[in-house]
Parts: C-alpha cells; structure tokens; sequence
C-alpha cells in the first residue's frame, strides 16, 4: 500500500492544490446553491478529480522533472483561474464561443478590456484567488519534503490517502471510458450530448475545457462542408414567381400542442388562431414531429436540405435561405433568440451556422441589431422599422423565444396576460401539486401570448400577398402524464409513445392573407388535404421552394408536403445519430 500511495504523500501539496484546481470547492458552491446533483453524481465528480490529481502526483513522482510539475501548476492554475473568473462575471464556465474570443483577441482589445472589467468584483474576487492560490503553491512546494518526512512516518496519513485513492478509483474511472467518448465524436451533435450527459460538470473546469476545444474543431468540419453545399448549390436556382410574395417562416420554442385550444385544449389558449381557423384563412396540420427535442439539432436540420429519414446528414446539405437570396428574395432573419445565453451548448453551435459570416452575406438581407424581453418587441421592431423596406419578393423568418422555460419569464406580467391560475387547471393527476398547477397556468399564458404575437404578425402581412407558416423547434412536457416539466435528453431514457408525443409532436399551421388565398385556390386545397399526412420539419424546404416559386435541382416533391406527390416516410430514423 505505501508504494501505491507513496506520489501523494511525495507530492501532498500538489495533490490538494490539484483537487482544488479541478473544481472541488466550486462543485461544492455550485451544489450549494442550486441542489442539481445526487449523491451519485458528486460521488463521480470528486473522484474524478481525485483520481486525476493522483495522476497527476504520479508522473511527477516517476519522471521527477521540476518544470514538469511546474507545467501542471501552471496548467491547472490558468485554466482554473479562467473558469473563476467567468463564473463570478458573466455566470457561465469555460465554454466554446469564450475561448474563440480568446483565440481572436488581439492585444489592443486585451487592454480595452481590462480597462473595461479591470475595477470590478468579479476581478477583485478573481485577483485574490489567484493570490492565495499561488501563496499556498509557493508556500506548499516550499515546504514539501518537511510535509513528507512528516506524513510519511504516520500510518493515519498513509491510510487517509489510500481511502482517497479508493475513491478516486471507483468514482472516477468512468472519467477514462467518458473522455475516450468524447474524442469519438463525430459532429458538434455528439459533443453536445457527451457534456450534457455530465451532471456534475458546472464548477469543474477541465470537462468544460475539453468539450469547447473538441466542438470548435467539429463545428469547423460541419460548418465548412454546409457553406460549399450551399455554394454550389446556388449555380441553379431561378424564381419563377412574378406576382409579389411574402413568406413568413415564424419558427417558436417548447410548445407543447396539448396545451392549445386550437388543438382541443380545454383553456383558451389561442383565441386568435381559432378565429382565423374559423374565418378559412389558417390550417392546422395534425401529425408533424420535430426531428428532435433540442433546439439546435432541430433547426440545423430545418434550415437544411437534407432528408434524415434517408440518414442525409443538415452538414452535407445547401442552408436553404441562400437560395431564396441567390433567386431574388429579400431575406430577413429576425432571431429573439440569439441574445440568450451565447455561451450555452446548443446556443454556440446553433449560432455559428444561422450567424457564421459567409451563410450571413450569403443568406441575408438584413438581421436583427438587438432581442427583446419579450416577443412582441421583436415584430413591433420589424414593423416599425423594417416593414417599409421590404422589396416585391420576402422572406422573412421570425425566430420566438415562445415558451421557453421558465413559460411565465417569456410573458408580460400584468393583468392583460396573467389570464390563468392555479384554480383554472382542473386536470385531477395525484401527482400535481399547487405549485406545479400553477406552471401549468403559466405555460398557459405563455401559450396564450404566443398566439397573441402570431397574431400580430397576421396584422403586419393581412393586406398583402402573404404566406405564413409557423411551428415551434420542439415540444415540452408539462406534467402530462407524469410528474415533470421540460425536455430529456434523448437516450437518458427509453424514448417512449409518450415522450415522442408530448416532446416532439409539435402545433404546424399555415396562414394566408385574403390575396393570397384569392389568386392560390388550388393550391391552398392542396395544403388542405394534407392536414394528416405525418410530416417532419427538416423537409421543410422542399414546400417553401414550391410556395415561393422557387426553381431548384435540390426540390424534391416527394418531400413535399403541399405536393400532391408527397410521399409520408415510411423509414423510421435514429434520433440519437442526428
């Protein structure tokens, strides 16, 4: 045994410190404050770091180079010190977008920025860990061989480090199987996954480090190979419409459409869209799934050509927008989204494909200068502001933060919208308490104000020749059949009828002003008859390029949903692998 645990008595300083390095203080914060991990996972994350520490003090002790310990120190200590700082100013760990600014800084903003953040807490908090850290450091190195005399002669220190050592072993060596895991991936899909499936990764900043280096070198591949699909792509494209056209793609986030009137819900949740039903101006399609219940998949594939029930890849497909601009199409992107969180996972790999710089010159006419708190703000900027600069041919795709969780942070909060409560869910589950019944009514007037804003958009368009098709990225459960509110990651669990139904079913309407309808008799009953045809949005394209008159080798009407060649999928296809 004291062979075996002779690197830590050797090197106990650089032991601790390590431990301390890799996030055993922060985790423990972080645990603190928001209660997210079991036992299970802090058992995983301590020995995690424990083991690695221990290797650590292990190679040290074998190849015994100074500057080699040296280069862990500064190692551990920079990246630690990074990760402090982040999570103290900006309430975020190390994550991809960060270090690309770290990469693209150039000394002139390095300067600016410290005049900017230097006289901050953050910094001050910053600043004085790395003086105590680099103190105990000096101070522990300094004094090594003392301590390891010390502990060396004393049982109790021998026995203490081989109970540590226990630990790290058993819950750490997950650790060698997950990071083998992450250097297998093969697309920004599986690396996103690989550090979602890590509970505990919040405060450690080593699996943060290690998954934003490894999404930047496959979000380079993916993005690469999509910008020269698209390019060459364009070499064929023509506009065959030569009446005026708006198209109107409003795309929201987390709705589930059990929760919608319009589709048999028991609160008036959208009133508006039932009277434009009612009216003969609207269509509300009845058997459509998002290709996946994470934003980011879902909308790589949507804003791609490819078909995934033929395991077509979003990465080797044209970005569709492109081609409405190459055809003649002023092309507006106006995102709510893209404001939020730009450090989160899915936020830095979605972004850097709708906002990379060659998709933009290619893709747009214009894209939003700022996001609103709430959705509402968003069109009234493009009414306001925009809607007097938009030529003969539109496109223009609306981008919803709808009923994103939490629902009652994505509405106003007044009397106007705070239109259900607790006492109006009459569901009668054992399972819902008040407090969860009060969710409920909070998703319900988000719902409620999602119907409001599409309306709005109805307002803008209603005297033009105007299409417009809506649908969300992707379901949520809200205490439907179970005690649970949110999405799962796909594979966590065995994906059920239930989970596919609430989860990734999803409300997809088309509306159509008066004139639009007037002179497109025939092809709105084509829309009609389709009603309950199964459809998945990643074949979205192929319907806006024949609605929008758009000529194109990549069409194809089988894909087609208001084709009446369309053809439902019959293949099933592997959510985990997209």
């Amino acid at each position: 045994m004291n062979r075996i645990v002779r690197p830590i008595l050797c090197n106990l300083p650089l032991f601790l410190i390590s431990i301390v390095l890799l996030g055993a203080f922060d985790v423990a914060y972080h645990q603190h404050l928001f209660h997210e991990n079991d036992a299970a996972g802090l058992f995983a994350a301590y020995g995690e770091m424990i083991l690695f520490a221990y290797l650590i003090c292990l190679v040290s002790t074998l190849l015994r180079r100074i500057h080699l310990k040296v280069l862990f120190y500064t190692i551990l200590l920079a990246v630690y010190i990074v990760n402090f700082y982040l999570r103290f100013a900006f309430c975020t760990d190390i994550s991809p977008k960060i270090l690309l600014l770290l990469f693209e800084t150039n000394a002139k903003e390095v300067s600016g920025f410290f005049r900017t953040y230097f006289m901050t807490s953050a910094m001050y908090k910053t600043i004085g860990a790395l003086v105590v850290l680099t103190a105990l450091i000096l101070i522990g190195e300094h004094f090594r061989e003392r301590i390891s005399r010390l502990v060396s002669r004393r049982p109790l220190f021998s026995w203490c480090a081989a109970i540590m050592l226990l630990v790290g072993i058993v819950g750490g060596s997950s650790a060698f199987v997950r990071y083998w895991g992450l250097i297998r991936c093969h697309n920004t899909f599986e690396t996103e996954r690989w550090i979602m499936k890590i509970p505990f990764r919040k405060g450690m900043p080593m699996p943060n480090l290690c998954y934003s280096l490894e999404t930047i070198r496959m979000s380079g591949q993916d993005l690469y190979r999509m910008i020269d699909a698209t390019k060459a792509s364009l070499a064929n494209v023509t506009l065959t419409e030569s009446d005026s056209l708006n198209i109107v793609l409003v795309i929201g986030e987390s709705y589930n459409k059990y929760h919608a009137s319009l589709y048999g819900y028991y609160l008036d949740t959208t009133p508006y869209q039932c009277e434009a039903q009612d009216a003969g101006n609207l269509i509300a399609f009845n058997r459509v799934k998002a290709p996946h219940n994470m934003t980011s998949i879902v909308l790589k594939n949507v804003f791609c050509c490819n078909d995934i029930h033929e395991d077509e890849k979003w990465f080797d497909s044209p970005f569709f927008p492109a081609m409405f601009k190459k055809a003649g199409y002023d092309v507006w992107m106006w995102d709510n989204q893209y404001q939020w969180d730009q450090n989160a996972a899915w936020a830095f790999t979605l972004n850097s494909i709708l906002f990379n710089d060659s998709i933009s010159k290619m893709s747009y006419t214009a894209i939003n200068p700022e996001g609103f708190p709430y959705d509402d703000g968003l069109i009234s900027s493009f009414g306001d502001n925009e809607l007097k600069r938009t030529g003969k041919h539109n496109l223009i795709i609306f981008h919803l933060g709808g009923q994103h969780f939490l629902a009652k942070n994505q509405y106003p909060d007044d009397a106007e919208h705070n239109v259900f409560s607790a006492k109006d869910v009459k569901d009668s589950a054992t399972y819902l308490t008040q407090e969860s019944r009060q969710r409920i009514a909070e998703y319900a007037n988000a719902t409620r104000y999602n119907d409001e804003v599409i309306h709005h958009i109805m307002q803008l368009f209603q005297d033009t020749n105007t299409l417009l098709i809506y649908f969300p990225d992707h379901g949520e459960e809200v205490y439907d059949y179970r005690d649970f509110y949110g999405r799962q990651i796909l594979g966590e669990d065995r994906i059920t009828d239930q989970l596919i139904k609430y989860q990734m079913e999803i409300p997809f309407i088309i509306w159509c002003s008066n004139k639009w309808k007037a002179s497109h008799e025939a092809l709105w009953n084509d829309l009609a008859n389709a009603i309950d045809k199964d459809f998945t949005t990643d074949k979205l394209c192929h319907m806006l390029f024949r609605l929008g008159g758009i000529k194109t080798d990549i069409y194809r009407p089988s894909l087609d949903l208001s084709s009446p060649e369309y053809t439902a999928p019959t293949k099933t296809y592997n959510m985990l692998a997209l």
